[in-house]
């Protein structure tokens, strides 16, 4: 039940992402882990794409131990905005490490020097996982203004964002609402 699940989820998200610049994903916090299961296997199926996770909500340790191989893959980059606030101080794979998730314009240089150099036609992309956990640490006014920053230089630089929301918060729907597409996933179901 669980790998069709995935599956749909992936086969929903995986065209979203492709055909619109900025998608928004709502998810209930017991499919949060069926959802980046989805995310990765795009990331790997599509080893000629450049992929940036910018993650808030678990360390790039955790990532690597759930989804065994990430680090075999250099089209996959990542971004840990928690591990060194957490005191955790082994640095490892393809990942940069911020000192705090409060730290937005540092996140946003890394983001950025991700995709310098490459070629036009590399498919390039942005996953942050997620807004709910950035919004614990930075106000919610906070989070628009960085969403609405990075968004327009990645627009004109052709780089996809996709932006992940655990279950719905005071205020988030705004932030949402900022993307060209929103993909509500529930239980049992895609929306």
């Amino acid at each position: 039940m669980v790998d069709a699940i995935v599956e749909g989820i992936k086969d929903r998200v995986g065209v979203a992402i492709k055909v619109n610049q900025t998608v928004g994903i709502q998810v209930p916090e017991n499919r949060h882990e069926d959802l980046k299961e989805a995310l990765f296997n795009i990331m790997k199926s599509n080893k000629k794409d450049v992929w940036t996770l910018l993650s808030a909500s678990d360390t790039y340790y955790n990532i690597s131990k759930k989804f065994e191989g990430l680090s075999e893959y250099s089209n996959i980059n990542f971004i840990d905005c928690i591990s060194k606030a957490a005191g955790v101080s082994e640095i490892q794979g393809n990942c940069k490490y911020v000192e705090s998730p409060t730290m937005l314009e540092i996140v946003s240089l890394y983001i950025m020097n991700n995709f310098k150099g490459l070629k036009d036609d590399v498919e390039k992309y942005i996953v942050i996982d997620s807004l709910s956990s950035l919004m614990l640490y930075n106000g919610n006014e906070t989070i628009r203004e960085f969403l609405s920053l990075l968004m327009n230089k990645t627009r004109y630089q052709n780089i996809h964002v996709v932006t992940i929301l655990i279950e719905e918060e005071v205020g988030s729907d705004k932030i949402l609402q900022m993307n060209d597409k929103i993909v509500l996933l529930r239980d049992s179901f895609i929306e």
